[in-house]
């Protein structure tokens, strides 16, 4: 697989993960949730977009752009210390729980997806491609970490409301 390969791929999953992330935010009952998910579809927005630059970048032979900060630390602390889970049914917790789930499952793959990618980069020694990776595994790391976040506090308001935990 070619450096422009890893790179294609990559920007079709994040267009894809946006997509998703996009569909599923008028699903959500839950406002915290619903934040989560537009978060989220903003970050693989602007994934899209550097690794579009990365690729143009080397199509032209210009300079790799810098990557953008990842925000997704300063959003966890804003909206999980400062706000508490919206009171919504359990049934409708439920359905939340069965879209965070997937999106879990999407970050989780794209981190593995970097994992795999920066270890072929090296493989080609091409440095600079391994950091850019190993850039995007890290913040797709970080977006594993929020929705692990999120569904754990869907599990502690159900088993406050009914008494245990639903998984």
């Amino acid at each position: 697989m070619s450096i422009e390969d890893i790179l294609k791929l990559a920007e079709n999953f994040e267009i894809e993960g946006y997509r998703f992330y996009m569909s599923k935010k008028e699903e959500i009952k839950n406002s915290l949730a619903k934040e989560v998910l537009e978060f989220l579809k903003n970050m693989e927005k602007e994934h899209t977009e550097y690794i579009r630059s990365v690729r143009r970048a080397l199509e032209e032979n210009g300079e790799i752009p810098t990557a953008s900060v990842d925000t997704t630390k300063e959003f966890f602390k804003e909206r999980f210390t400062s706000q508490k889970i919206s009171k919504t049914p359990s049934e409708d917790d439920i359905k939340d729980l069965s879209i965070l789930r997937m999106a879990l499952l999407i970050e989780k793959d794209f981190v593995n997806y970097y994992d795999k990618a920066a270890k072929r980069a090296r493989e080609l020694e091409n440095e600079q491609l391994v950091k850019i990776l190993e850039n995007l595994k890290t913040w797709e790391e970080s977006h594993v970490e929020l929705v692990k976040k999120m569904i754990e506090k869907i599990y502690e308001k159900n088993s406050l409301d009914l008494g245990f935990y639903p998984f």
